[in-house]
């Protein structure tokens, strides 16, 4: 029998923050099934679900966490899934890429995901960047913002494309939808 945790952690970027946290799931015997790890900025952030045999405690993780937490100057918190938590979602209809790029500024995130949520899409994952300035108010910074979405079954590619269209207007940034190729793994 297997326990499923999900772990954070969050620090400077620097060499050696992947395997620091990898090396105490690989020693105790997990296994990682599932996670997102990145850098922002100069800070980066690991987030993993892994599942560790019935033996290993949330105690014995904690000890096993703390040095490395200390010697790369983490802020790491663990959480043991429920069999509930754990349960992989249901897809909650086709999936989708949207892409939106243009000049930086406030809002945009906000007014995209208000939009898709009042039209019951579901974000499953969100990637921004933002590029430098040039310092130039002739050349501002540019602004990229993907996300994967699940759409409804009452609403189709088009209806969603149009009025994606309307709200990239209202930002005056570029909009482009496509499907996900959902046999990538």
């Amino acid at each position: 029998m297997t326990t499923r945790w999900i772990v954070t952690a969050l620090g400077k970027d620097r060499a050696g923050l992947v395997a620091g946290i990898t090396k105490v799931l690989y020693e105790l015997g997990c296994n990682l099934e599932d996670s997102a790890m990145t850098r922002l900025e100069g800070e980066f952030t690991i987030m993993l679900i892994f599942s560790s045999p019935s033996r290993a405690t949330e105690a014995m993780l904690r000890k096993r966490f703390a040095p490395v937490e200390r010697s790369l100057h983490l802020t790491i918190h663990l959480k043991r899934l429920t069999t509930r938590e754990s349960s992989t979602p249901h897809r909650r209809g086709p999936a989708y890429l949207i892409s939106v790029y243009g000049a930086d500024r406030a809002g945009i995130v906000y007014k995209v995901s208000d939009f898709l949520a009042r039209s019951g899409v579901n974000i499953t994952d969100v990637h921004t960047h933002r590029s430098p300035s040039s310092g130039s108010r002739k050349s501002p910074s540019l602004y990229l913002l993907l996300l994967e979405v699940e759409v409804p079954a009452r609403r189709s590619a088009s209806w969603l494309e149009g009025r994606l269209k309307r709200v990239a207007k209202q930002l005056r940034v570029e909009v482009s939808l496509r499907p996900s190729e959902t046999a990538v793994l």
